[in-house]
């Protein structure tokens, strides 16, 4: 597997991100139930990531309850966990500067041993077109998790991605 044009260094591999991270989804509580809300757990949405500035993300506008979190998809992401919008658009990126929760318009991206958060979140607001291109949708684009994982990456040695 491999990107068409792209040469890498003879230490670095192509592998999918799947293979090197953990794809966690996201998920909204009911609206209709206001005990859902209010909580003090972070939970991020793409129009937050719309107006966010900076690589690193500790909340969005809106908290929810342990209810719910426990009534819905919604899922921790660790600190370093990076946030990667799946619909609406595709590709805003940053990463959790504390434990978060987001809602279903993310794949978020929990690196295993050896893969460095930032060296994914370069990587990631790169590849918003490749992104783009496994998304399917009709009346707008959505990247699935499956595809997610299928994203390629150029894979650096641990002491080269910092």
């Amino acid at each position: 597997m491999s990107v068409a044009g792209w040469k890498l260094p003879a230490s670095w591999a192509w592998t999918k991100l799947g293979e090197v991270a953990t794809v966690v989804g996201g998920g909204t509580p009911s609206t209709s139930d206001p005990n859902n809300f209010g909580g003090n757990i972070p939970w991020i949405t793409p129009a937050d990531m719309s107006t966010h500035v900076g690589k690193y993300i500790s909340s969005g506008s809106r908290f929810i309850s342990e209810k719910g979190l426990n009534d819905s998809g919604a899922r921790w992401l660790p600190a370093g966990g990076v946030l990667f919008s799946s619909r609406a658009p595709i590709g805003s990126t940053a990463i959790a500067a504390q434990p978060v929760t987001t809602n279903q318009g993310f794949k978020s991206f929990v690196p295993h041993i050896g893969v460095n958060s930032d060296f994914l979140y370069y990587w990631l607001k790169s590849a918003k077109s490749i992104a783009e291109e496994l998304a399917s949708g009709t009346t707008f684009l959505e990247l699935s998790g499956a595809k997610a994982a299928l994203l390629p990456l150029p894979l650096a040695p641990t002491d080269e991605q910092t």
